[in-house]
């Protein structure tokens, strides 16, 4: 990883992003689950895309390697974060439905990464 204190510095950024859109969303959660579901996987797209131009936007190249590695890390500290939050009760879901569920959602992130990184590699 050319830049490991980016990476770590944007990892905590793609949670943000991802807990802003959510607290926006908030009120429409239990109306139309189909449509906030929707919205929060485009979101996670959008967030870690643009992440990933601005990543790709302070080094001198990339690689697939790289797109995973950042991306395993940038899904690690969101779902680290994610825990904190559940062990002070922000979560009203068992463990075993946030990682099925919540959790699993964040698979993408190293797919972003990798294909965003792979493609726009310089």
């Amino acid at each position: 990883m050319q830049s490991p204190r980016r990476a770590l510095l944007y990892g905590p950024g793609v949670w943000l992003g991802l807990v802003v859109i959510s607290l926006i969303l908030l009120p429409a959660e239990g109306k139309n689950e189909a449509l906030y579901e929707s919205i929060k996987l485009t979101a996670l797209v959008g967030v870690t895309l643009t992440l990933t131009i601005r990543y790709l936007s302070k080094v001198r190249g990339s690689s697939l390697g790289e797109g995973a590695l950042v991306g395993v890390v940038w899904a690690a500290i969101v779902v680290a974060l994610d825990l904190v939050l559940y062990a002070f009760g922000a979560f009203n879901i068992g463990l075993d439905v946030y990682f099925s569920d919540v959790a699993s959602s964040y698979l993408a992130i190293p797919v972003i990464t990798t294909l965003a990184m792979g493609y726009l590699r310089r």
